[in-house]
C-alpha cells in the first residue's frame, strides 16, 4: 500500500527601501539618546530623514523588461515614496536551499543581503545579482535576521541590512545569499527603479519572505 501526503505551500517576499542622509539621520540618533520619544515621534524624525524613491509599477516591468529604460513617470510607470516596497523573486536554486534546509541536507543560512547596479530583469535562473556592489559601502555583509508573523505566528523571516556608502551608485537590485563575503546560494532577487546614492547616504534593505498555503 502506498500513501501520498502533499501538503501545498509556497514561499513568496516583499522587499522595502529606505534611503538617508546621513547629517539628517545623525540628528535623528541625537534625539533618540535624549529619549523620551513616542513610537510615532521616532517616525516622524525618521520619515524627515528619509529621501524620496522612485516606486515602479507593472508598466515600469513591461517598459524596462521590453526596451531596457527606467522610466520614472509619476502615476504612470510608478510613484514617489519616502518606503516602496516590491515583491521579489525566489529562484529556482533558492527554492533547492529551502526544500534542502527542511530535509537536513544542508544548515547553511541566508544571512547575507547583497545590492548591485544590474539592470536585467529578475530570473528564477539566477544564481548570482547581474552586477553586485563591492566597493565603497555598498558591499555585501551579514544582516540582521529576525522571525516575524505576517498570517499566521511566525510564517515570516526578516533581513535588516543598512549600507553605508563612500561613493556614487545607481543602486538597481538587490538579493539574499547564504555567503556573508562572496559567492554562494542566491535565495532571492529582484531590481528596481534606480535608487541614486552619493557618499554619506545610508540605504536600509528591509527583506521580509513568508511562508505561504498555496
Amino acid at each position: 500500500m502506498k500513501i501520498g501526503l502533499i501538503n501545498k505551500s509556497g514561499i513568496k517576499g516583499k522587499v522595502e527601501r529606505r534611503l538617508f542622509d546621513s547629517k539628517k539621520l545623525e540628528q535623528v540618533k541625537a534625539y533618540l539618546q535624549a529619549g523620551f520619544l513616542t513610537e510615532k515621534q521616532k517616525e516622524a524624525l525618521f520619515n524627515w530623514a528619509a529621501k524620496p524613491q522612485f516606486a515602479d509599477n507593472w508598466l515600469w516591468k513591461l517598459i524596462n523588461k521590453t526596451l531596457h529604460l527606467d522610466l520614472k513617470i509619476p502615476f504612470i510607470t510608478g510613484h514617489w515614496t519616502i518606503s516602496p516596497i516590491k515583491d521579489n523573486l525566489v529562484t529556482t536554486v533558492g527554492k533547492k536551499a529551502v526544500a534542502d534546509q527542511l530535509g537536513g541536507s544542508t544548515t547553511s543560512p541566508m544571512t547575507a543581503v547583497a545590492i548591485g547596479i544590474g539592470t536585467t530583469p529578475a530570473a528564477a535562473g539566477n544564481t548570482t545579482l547581474e552586477s553586485e556592489i563591492v566597493t565603497n559601502g555598498g558591499e555585501r555583509g551579514a544582516a540582521t535576521v529576525t522571525n516575524q508573523t505576517t498570517t499566521t505566528t511566525g510564517d515570516t523571516e526578516r533581513w535588516i541590512k543598512t549600507f553605508n556608502f563612500t561613493g556614487v551608485f545607481a543602486v538597481t537590485e538587490e538579493g539574499i545569499l547564504d555567503n556573508n563575503t562572496s559567492g554562494g546560494v542566491l535565495l532571492a532577487h529582484q531590481i528596481f527603479s534606480a535608487v541614486n546614492v552619493i557618499s554619506g547616504d545610508s540605504l536600509q534593505i528591509t527583506h521580509n519572505i513568508q511562508v505561504t498555503t498555496a
